[in-house]
């Protein structure tokens, strides 16, 4: 999940001492879960929050931090910190009336703390983009304003998702600030989550294939999922990038193996390599390559058996995410 954060504080504030060790803890809670952390590189939060991701991600794969930190940096302006990827803004201005910034673009969720006037422009173009805001009310500014707006609104917006109680956690003060920025991004990946499951499988016109489509459907509804298929007719002018994003935004992918069709493979290896939720099925006889042995997968006969164990691998996999104790 890609996660904006975005926020400002004054250094003479009563609370800065706790601001700033919340921004650090969000910050190494954003890359410990295995998210992207977009930035403004624009203010002192913006720095501490990127510094921290950083020092998270020290001793992985160096690309990680370039992959998983990225900031967008207005055409006039100078970075105040340069970790992970920064990328010039192709806007002069990130205003309300212009294009929507990169940052709110490529978001999935926005969480506000603090901050003054651009901390309220990013809410409103958050809401003009229809993306879910996180105000960490608990320090006051403008998260704090956006916080009893998102509040009134709340059953609309977000309670389909959560309970209240989990979002009203935003205006609450903890002393051990590292267990509340779990919590936030806990609730982050909750609010953000999305509810799409991607089938990735054989074309082929075959009756047991088309049972096993109908049976996936099936099964991720009862959870609460809407579940599909990319193909010519609902893809856009090529059908690979089409699959590809979706891939991106699923909240799991099925992925089908009978038939072992080369497509298939390559969109199971580029969501392995997202590090994607994915479950694996094939039909009970095929011929696993030895490269995929390795992986869970569910092996089918009959549909009643692979309702059964579709349901509980799903159960499984979703529940692997952010997990917290407490009150969320």
């Amino acid at each position: 999940m890609r996660i904006f954060v975005a926020g400002g504080f004054d250094p003479d504030d009563p609370q800065v001492d706790d601001i700033r060790s919340f921004c650090r803890a969000i910050g190494q809670a954003v890359a410990v879960h295995g998210h992207t952390l977009l930035n403004g590189a624009r203010t002192e939060l913006d720095a501490l929050i990127a510094e921290a991701a950083d020092k998270a991600l020290e001793g992985r794969n160096p690309e990680e931090g370039t992959r998983r930190i990225v900031s967008y940096v207005l055409q006039d302006a100078k970075p105040v910190h340069t970790y992970g990827t920064l990328i010039r803004s192709e806007l002069e201005t990130w205003e309300l009336g212009d294009e929507t910034p990169e940052l709110v673009r490529a978001a999935d969720i926005i969480l506000l703390i603090g901050g003054f006037d651009g901390t309220t422009r990013a809410a409103r173009w958050a809401r003009i983009e229809g993306k879910p805001l996180l105000p960490f009310a608990a320090f006051g500014g403008a998260a704090a304003k956006v916080f009893k707006r998102e509040l009134n609104s709340f059953d609309k917006k977000y309670g389909h998702r959560i309970e209240r109680l989990d979002f009203e956690q935003l205006n609450s003060i903890r002393n051990d600030w590292a267990d509340h920025a779990t919590e936030i991004v806990a609730l982050a990946e909750k609010v953000g989550q999305s509810r799409s499951v991607l089938v990735v499988m054989s074309y082929a016109d075959r009756p047991d294939l088309k049972d096993a489509y109908g049976t996936f459907g099936r099964v991720c509804r009862e959870l609460g999922y809407t579940c599909g298929r990319v193909n010519e007719k609902n893809a856009g002018t090529r059908i690979l990038p089409d699959i590809l994003e979706r891939i991106r935004l699923a909240a799991f992918i099925i992925v089908d193996l009978t038939d072992l069709r080369p497509n298939v493979f390559y969109e199971l290896g580029y969501a392995d390599g997202l590090g994607r939720k994915v479950i694996v099925t094939a039909k009970r006889g095929t011929e696993l390559p030895f490269d995929v042995k390795d992986i869970p997968t569910i092996l089918w006969e009959s549909q009643v058996d692979l309702e059964q164990d579709l349901e509980k691998r799903i159960q499984s996999v979703m529940k692997s995410a952010i997990t917290v104790s407490g009150s969320l």
